[in-house]
């Protein structure tokens, strides 16, 4: 199971738990394993009891380590200064949460772990891509509170949601808001602990030793009791009207808006102010009750919100009566619904009590749907699709959060010290005693990564390439990452050896049956490209049974193309380059038959492809691949004499060619070292050019308006000298 950290924005011990301290719980109850880490505060703190005590606290605790709260959590307490991100604080912020960081990783042995962060300044605080994955969970809008730095929690939340792998959101307006910005967004809606507050319908349980004197029916109100959120104003007139009710109020007052006053209630004998209680006792105090409230006002912190505590009263079978927020719209059928008007809650209150709302059956069933254990397993599961999760079982040497833990372990420094001990025998030109070295190193410590890459290293100088593929597929199987293979790729050009002796060695490499796809997927790519620069006909026809392999098995799986790993681990971004270095080979044979079939595959591919289902780094970087692909469609098309195919293909590159113009994908176009823009609008308009109508046939365009077009697939960019290769790719065809 996975190691995850979790960024909150709320301490782990506050009285009030909110969806930080419940999903910590959910994810370590499904398996994984949580460092929580206490809030590092969006503000800057007040002068109050509230936030003095809070510092008090984090002073007391930042000095130690992480502390195990229950099987599978783990809390960190790191000193931070309160709201400061940017200067000498934030960077002292920075340095304090990342000692924090490897102090855990020193004791927890972090491996591969994901951040799961409800902090929108994650990013000033944590280099992101040292994680394995990224998700923001996004609960309300934080920024609308009293007191926060609103603009600039609104920007780095937009970042952030444009940065992060996956984003789940928890009302309509918060998805409505977000969502665009990221390809891996979902909208989840809140939930409860059914289980924890459905204790409220055990037969005799105890009414609560401070449960006050009451007359009549009892109305409940538990959470935070803050001015910006409930509507005072018409509270106060409701209760001023119903003097025969008993009001109970659980929660602390103006916690997060000072600006809270309630001391007006005083006046009224039948309300009552009990202040926090532990979470432990709340089903008690619900068991009591006979309508539980929830008396919102609609302003912009409401309508992106989705109370939690609308479903733990669901579960405690109290009847509910809430304000009509969009969050709950849908919710209609299980709760009473209304404006917030005196006159409209008296009535849905009385109507509550009369027990003509919504049955008991009903409210217990929609509660058992909106659990944070199910809720958490559904989260889990859009991140297995997406391509997110660690591998299961977890490598025995997957990589540690800090590297330079394992740089500094025993294993990696013993290794490199005899290392440079073979070093010495090489220059007294002793190869064969330093591989037997090597060797009875290795018999002694069969899983030492650093040694496994030399002796891969080693194999692959002298030319045993099955040797070397071998020992590549037990660093792989010990650490899952291949680090040796990566550098191996991507120094190829300063390998030993000819060409050919490259391409031995990618060919032995894509045969293996125990790398992951995308290593065998990109080694197929590179021997492919090598063959056809070889004019190896036989290494081609290699090439191009290969790569169908892969792409049968890219096709047949339903979640490549919702894949958001980055770079070549995306598995969409691989079946789109394995087409394209397909369709490259089998024009490199003259093997237009089977061209024309690849070149219909693609065109059913391509209809499946969606921009904006990838992450937008390889979105833009997948374009001029996919444009490519669809330029020897279209030619395709237009060799077959078949204008409607011609057409469904342009239309598809004319599809793809707006969405990279999208917004979403500004920022990182203007970064990129090819202009992929650019690419698409060039080959887009001169293929709009070439279309002709099925009653027209002979208004087919020559083949010289194709020669542009097709070589832009074959070249960057574009030179008089180089048109002879399209030149001579059309003839091949039997264009005019």
């Amino acid at each position: 199971m996975a190691d995850i950290v979790l960024l909150a924005t709320s301490d782990w011990d506050h009285p009030l738990w909110t969806n930080k301290q419940h999903v910590t719980c959910a994810l370590a109850e499904l398996g994984h394993r949580v460092l929580y880490v206490d809030s590092l505060g969006v503000r800057a703190p007040r002068v109050d009891r509230s936030d003095s005590g809070r510092i008090l606290r984090r002073l007391r605790r930042g000095f130690r380590g992480p502390r195990q709260v229950r099987p599978g959590v783990w809390v960190m307490s790191p000193l931070v200064l309160p709201g400061q991100t940017r200067g000498w604080a934030g960077l002292l912020n920075r340095w304090s949460l990342n000692l924090s960081l490897l102090v855990a990783d020193c004791l927890l042995d972090l491996r591969l772990p994901l951040l799961w962060t409800f902090n929108p300044q994650a990013r000033d605080y944590l280099r992101l891509s040292r994680f394995h994955a990224v998700v923001y969970l996004c609960v309300d809008r934080i920024q609308a509170q009293p007191g926060m730095p609103v603009q600039p929690l609104e920007d780095a939340e937009r970042d952030l949601c444009s940065l992060v792998n996956a984003l789940f959101t928890t009302s309509p307006e918060l998805q409505a808001s977000l969502g665009p910005l990221n390809a891996g967004s979902h909208g989840f809606g809140n939930v409860a602990d059914a289980t924890h507050f459905g204790q409220a319908l055990h037969a005799g349980l105890p009414r609560p030793a401070d449960w006050p004197a009451t007359k009549g029916p009892v109305l409940i109100f538990i959470g935070a009791i803050d001015a910006y959120k409930l509507d005072l104003t018409m509270l106060e007139a409701l209760m001023e009207r119903t003097p025969h009710w008993t009001y109970l109020f659980i929660g602390p007052v103006g916690e997060t808006d000072p600006s809270t006053d309630v001391s007006t209630w005083k006046r009224f004998p039948h309300v009552h102010q009990l202040g926090p209680r532990p979470y432990a006792s709340l089903p008690a105090y619900l068991a009591h009750a006979d309508v539980a409230l929830l008396p919102l006002q609609i302003n912009d912190y409401t309508r992106h919100m989705y109370p939690m505590k609308f479903f733990e009263y669901l579960a405690a079978g109290r009847p509910v009566v809430a304000t009509a927020i969009p969050a709950l719209c849908d919710q209609g059928d299980v709760a009473l619904l209304c404006e917030p008007e005196v006159s409209a809650f008296e009535a849905a209150i009385q109507q509550a009590l009369a027990g003509e709302g919504p049955s008991l059956e009903h409210r217990l069933e929609r509660a058992q749907l909106h659990t944070y254990r199910t809720r958490t397993q559904a989260m889990l599961d859009c991140l297995s699709q997406h391509g997110l999760m660690p591998d299961e079982p977890l490598a025995p040497q997957a990589p540690r959060y800090f590297h330079l833990l394992t740089q500094l372990g025993r294993p990696h420094l013993s290794a490199q010290l005899r290392l440079a001990q073979l070093r010495v025998l090489e220059s007294l030109g002793q190869q064969q005693w330093a591989e037997r070295c090597l060797r009875r190193w290795l018999v002694r410590e069969p899983f030492n990564i650093t040694l496994l890459n030399d002796l891969a290293r080693r194999r692959f100088a002298q030319g045993d390439h099955r040797e070397g593929r071998r020992v590549i597929e037990r660093v792989w199987k010990e650490d899952g990452e291949a680090e040796i293979l990566h550098q191996l790729l991507s120094r190829r050009r300063s390998l030993q050896g000819s060409r050919i002796d490259q391409l031995a060695m990618l060919d032995e490499l894509a045969s293996s049956t125990v790398l992951p796809i995308h290593f065998v997927g990109y080694c197929r790519m590179v021997c492919t490209y090598l063959a056809i620069d070889a004019k190896d006909v036989a290494a081609l026809r290699r090439g191009v049974e290969g790569l169908e392999v892969i792409l049968a098995e890219l096709e047949c799986d339903p979640d490549t193309f919702r894949c958001l790993q980055p770079k070549r681990k995306n598995r969409a971004k691989l079946l789109i380059s394995a087409h394209l270095t397909r369709l490259r080979a089998l024009i490199a044979l003259k093997d237009t038959a089977a061209l024309n079939r690849a070149s219909c595959d693609l065109l059913v591919i391509a209809r499946r492809y969606d921009p904006f289902a990838t992450d937008r780094v390889t979105a833009i970087s997948m374009t001029r691949s996919v444009m490519g692909c669809l330029t020897i469609a279209a030619v395709m098309a237009w060799h077959a004499g078949d204008p409607r195919r011609f057409d469904a293909v342009v239309d598809e590159m004319e599809r793809l060619c707006k969405a990279c113009h999208a917004d979403r994908f500004d920022v990182i176009a203007g970064e990129t070292h090819e202009d992929h823009r650019g690419f698409a609008d060039a080959v887009v308009a001169r293929l709009q050019a070439c279309r002709w109508s099925v009653s027209e046939p002979s208004a087919r365009p020559s083949r010289h308006q194709l020669v542009d077009p097709v070589q832009r697939v074959f070249f960057s960019d574009l030179r008089r000298e180089r048109a002879a290769k399209a030149e001579s790719f059309l003839q091949s065809l039997g264009l005019r």
